[in-house]
């Protein structure tokens, strides 16, 4: 077993996971750490969107045909802003020629589902081994390299030495789903509000989850309100079709921030990826693809060595942090355009949204850089 390189991944989340599983394609030994048992590592009441650029990455690692039956895809996007009574809708037909075949804009899955197929491919693969960390510890393992996936979590400037980048936007997002009434469409729908975007991602053909972004204050207060009046404002701000019978399942609450972390650039085998290493706001739904762009990242790069040593590791943080800092840069960039522009009471800004609605619907290539950054990202400008 000496005779591999042993890799430990602290965190087994959706990024931890499927970069486990990635490097399990390579001749190493993957040591799976988290404060969580499994079972409460799926359980978790989330949704996910997922983009192109996520699609090929899990075609690539052969999980994607697994993931299908578990997958609803939507096939238009609406864009409206409540402020200016604007709006658009993208369909298949603003999507480049490389991705229209797919007949698909994107795609969602509940987080149980996804940590289910990803677990079971763990089980498949003899060099993984997921553990808790204290068992790790008393077996008294030498790691050759350390991957922290274990989200934003603010303590970890305790124990490692980085830069660490952060705004705040001053705003929660109420996460929960709701059955709606009647209602037939496959889009997905982004509401831009003064107080902060809602989105609408369709998980069946009469349920959707809400991701709804506001400030702290009205959050909490939407938090701890019985769900009849949840119901009652929800139904104020979303699309006039929309009839809302009941919510389903769990309400929960996720703080908003954007952050950037950079270790410093010495060489120590230890990095950071996904959550852990940048955070962005919620308006796009590009968190967990970007996060996953990273796993990618990370196999590309190993992967070129046709025999993996601790030579070859000790430039490997360098070319990490470099191959992915044009798209983290970009998404930030995005994102945070998105919501400063879109998310502000500024009556200035009013001329300016008007505008980019008019050029949004008016222009064919301006639907498809915003609808191609969102679903590939620049570093798949074509897949």
């Amino acid at each position: 077993m000496r005779n591999r390189l042993n890799f430990k991944i602290v965190g087994a989340g959706p990024t931890g996971t499927l970069l486990a599983i990635a490097l399990s394609k390579l001749d190493l030994n993957i040591y799976l750490v988290d404060l969580l048992n499994r079972e409460k590592l799926i359980a978790k009441d989330k949704t996910y969107a997922i983009t192109h650029s996520t699609r090929k990455i899990l075609v690539k690692f052969e999980i994607w045909e697994y993931l299908k039956p578990y997958l609803f895809g939507y096939d238009t996007l609406s864009i409206s802003d409540s402020v200016i009574s604007r709006s658009s809708i993208l369909t298949i037909d603003d999507l480049d020629e490389d991705i229209r075949d797919v007949n698909k804009i994107g795609w969602v899955i509940k987080h149980s589902d996804l940590m289910n197929i990803f677990f079971q491919e763990i089980d498949k693969q003899a060099n993984i081994y997921f553990s808790s960390n204290k068992k790790l510890l008393e077996e008294k393992i030498f790691f050759d390299y350390t991957f922290i996936s274990n989200g934003n979590n603010p303590t970890q400037k305790e124990f490692f030495n980085f830069l660490d980048i952060r705004k705040k936007y001053n705003q929660s997002c109420l996460s929960f789903k709701v059955l709606i009434r009647g209602n037939s469409e496959k889009r997905a729908y982004g509401i831009f509000r003064n107080e902060g975007p809602l989105a609408l991602l369709p998980l069946d053909n009469n349920l959707y989850q809400v991701i709804w972004t506001s400030n702290l204050a009205k959050s909490l207060d939407r938090l701890n309100a019985d769900r009849n009046f949840l119901m009652d404002n929800l139904s104020t701000i979303l699309p006039d079709h929309f009839k809302i019978d009941q919510i389903i399942g769990e309400v929960n609450a996720f703080p908003i921030s954007l952050s950037l972390k950079l270790p410093k650039f010495n060489f120590n085998k230890l990095i950071f990826v996904g959550d852990s290493f940048h955070t962005f706001h919620p308006v796009g739904g590009l968190g967990l693809n970007t996060c996953w762009r990273d796993v990618d990242s990370i196999f590309d790069i190993l992967n070129k060595y046709s025999h993996l040593n601790k030579i070859n590791l000790k430039i490997f943080k360098f070319k990490y942090y470099f191959t992915r800092s044009t798209d983290i840069l970009i998404t930030i960039a995005f994102t945070d355009f998105l919501n400063t522009i879109f998310a502000n009471k500024n009556p200035l800004l009013i001329p300016l949204k008007i505008t980019a609605f008019m050029l949004l619907n008016k222009f064919l290539f301006i639907r498809k850089i915003v609808l191609n950054q969102m679903t590939k990202s620049i570093i798949f400008s074509n897949i």
